[in-house]
């Protein structure tokens, strides 16, 4: 998986950017800075690189070993890596802290280098007010790091004979359902609370269905149905108005052995409720965003934006950093703002 290759290096620039988070974004940010001669060091939690794309989609769909040969083409560019290493700030805990052994406060990045790329993407998953369910960004990341060798498989729960049920209609939904079939799943349902037109990821849907993955449409679910452990789902129909989702009096129970809930993450920045704070503002302070951070993305547009902001990053550094004063009072203010919730 080629994140960023050039096919000579430009010479040394006098600048030093450092990137939080190894994922699509991040990593074709810092090859294309290291090709333009920056000095570029990327800090991910994980131990190694790739973020989702390595430790959540399945290997069917992008093997590991692709995405480690790009990872050895960023070191032959020069970037540095430091992995098992967090940026934090007042960072919550997400999926994949146990594996950070190292903390890098924020403060210290913007006092050592010129530019912060902030590329954490979205780890933190939404919760859904019902007991006795997985959320699937954490199922199909243990699932990932079981085969990849990381977890034993002990603490993957049992799919064989099961029929699992699970709920939204995106892209972490399909790669739930194709890891359930492959765990040996008897059943898969995917619950979708508007049709399947709506669902970005309809093409793979389709292709699921044509496998045998049964599509429900038009369903939010209501309450999970046992006590030690799931039996099934009460749903409730809904319908569209106004561009709306709203739930009927219509009610149907689906049996479940094993309940994911798919309905998108939460960015993860280390900086708090950093969505709150001007742009324009974080820039001057030479602190730029990318990828699922700032909204979700696919890999290929995370891709593309990390490649978009480095350059925006390169004209930044040009234009604005000889000239740039005060830089940490700055960056304080903002933090001291962020954080007292008056932004």
């Amino acid at each position: 998986m080629k994140f960023y290759i050039c096919r000579n290096r430009s010479e040394p620039k006098p600048f030093k950017i450092a990137i939080t988070g190894a994922g699509p974004a991040g990593l074709t940010a810092a090859g294309y800075l290291a090709c333009r001669g920056y000095e570029v060091h990327v800090y991910e939690k994980m131990p190694e690189g790739g973020g989702m794309v390595a430790f959540v989609i399945p290997e069917v769909r992008i093997p590991i070993k692709a995405i480690r040969e790009g990872g050895k083409d960023l070191e032959r560019l020069g970037v540095n890596f430091h992995f098992r290493t967090k940026v934090v700030y007042d960072s919550p805990r997400e999926p994949g802290d146990e594996w950070a052994e190292h903390f890098v406060s924020l403060e210290r990045l913007l006092n050592e280098f010129d530019v912060l790329l902030i590329a954490t993407g979205a780890w933190r998953p939404r919760k859904l007010k019902v007991p006795g369910v997985y959320d699937a960004l954490t199922l199909l990341h243990h699932i990932k790091m079981a085969r990849m060798g990381y977890y034993p498989w002990d603490r993957i729960p049992d799919l064989d004979g099961k029929h699992a049920v699970i709920i939204g209609a995106g892209y972490t939904a399909v790669d739930v359902a194709i890891e359930a079939g492959l765990l040996g799943a008897e059943k898969v349902t995917m619950v979708y609370r508007r049709s399947l037109e709506h669902s970005y990821a309809k093409t793979e849907i389709r292709k699921l269905i044509s496998k045998g993955l049964e599509f429900t449409s038009m369903a939010s679910p209501v309450r999970i149905i046992g006590t030690e452990r799931a039996h099934g789902v009460e749903f409730a129909g809904t319908k569209i108005v106004e561009g709306s989702v709203v739930t009927t009096d219509e009610h149907f129970v689906t049996d479940a052995d094993i309940v994911a809930y798919a309905i998108g993450q939460l960015p993860t920045s280390p900086i708090r409720e950093v969505v709150c704070a001007n742009e324009e503002i974080l820039k001057e302070a030479g602190i730029f965003f990318a990828g699922d951070v700032v909204a979700p993305r696919n890999i290929g547009t995370a891709m593309r934006e990390g490649k978009a902001k480095a350059i925006e990053i390169e004209e930044w550094l040009l234009d604005k950093a000889p000239k740039r004063a005060f830089l940490i009072p700055v960056t304080a203010k903002l933090i001291s703002s962020l954080t007292n919730g008056t932004c």
